[in-house]
């Protein structure tokens, strides 16, 4: 009797031990899959973590790795653009919350490899950026677009006196040439694309081409007493 006891004894045992030794090698797995399924969402975020930059609407945006960020965009005439943000992974892309009491609606971001898109809607328009490689300082960024739009005022602004100055030319062309000089100054002055070197095309209301000067030099159209020579 004793030894059929101990018989039983030894089975149940061994029975519960192979329980408990299934059971935590069920754990065990279901924990390495939970594990292995939080590494790759943290992989998946990490690809997305870094600057990028938008040179042709001045604006940049940095993920950082706790979920946060900020985005910029420099603004020629008023205070720049400097808001701060929160990021999460959703699904295949991401999901960007500006902190801007103008804006409260959630951005669709996508990343396709070194290229970040914002995809925007009817309060936001859609952006395209570039990764930065290397360090990236979101001022020195904003200092740049500002020198690169002062550098593009400047050179409008020099245009602008250029057509001044090619008025003039055109003018003392027909006085030395005793053409009538009275309705120069109502002539549209344009760039002329057509030509090989920059210049300015002067027409009338009717768009009919006066006289193209450049550098200085009058190229008078047929509209004037038929003149075609240059000076």
């Amino acid at each position: 009797m004793q030894f059929k006891k101990a018989i039983l004894l030894a089975t149940s045992v061994f029975t519960l031990s192979i329980c408990v030794s299934g059971c935590g090698n069920e754990s065990n797995a279901n924990n390495k899959s939970s594990s292995s399924q939080i590494s790759s969402v943290k992989k998946q975020e990490a690809q997305i973590v870094g600057s990028y930059r938008d040179d042709a609407d001045g604006a940049a945006i940095t993920l950082n790795s706790d979920g946060t960020g900020t985005y910029v965009m420099a603004n020629p005439t008023q205070a720049d653009i400097h808001d701060q943000l929160t990021w999460k992974k959703e699904k295949n892309n991401y999901i960007i919350n500006l902190n801007d009491s103008n804006y409260d609606t959630p951005i669709d971001a996508r990343l396709n490899e070194d290229n970040l898109s914002l995809v925007g809607n009817d309060e936001w328009p859609n952006q395209s950026f570039a990764r930065v490689h290397g360090d990236f300082d979101i001022d020195s960024f904003l200092k740049e677009q500002h020198a690169k739009t002062n550098s593009s005022t400047t050179k409008d602004t020099h245009s602008k006196e250029s057509s001044t100055h090619a008025r003039a030319a055109l003018k003392k062309w027909a006085s030395d040439h005793h053409k009538d000089t009275s309705k120069i100054d109502s002539l549209k002055a344009t760039t002329d694309l057509s030509e090989p070197d920059e210049g300015w095309a002067f027409v009338d209301d009717n768009g009919t081409e006066y006289a193209i000067v450049r550098n200085g030099k009058v190229y008078p159209r047929p509209v004037i007493d038929g003149d075609t020579s240059s000076n």
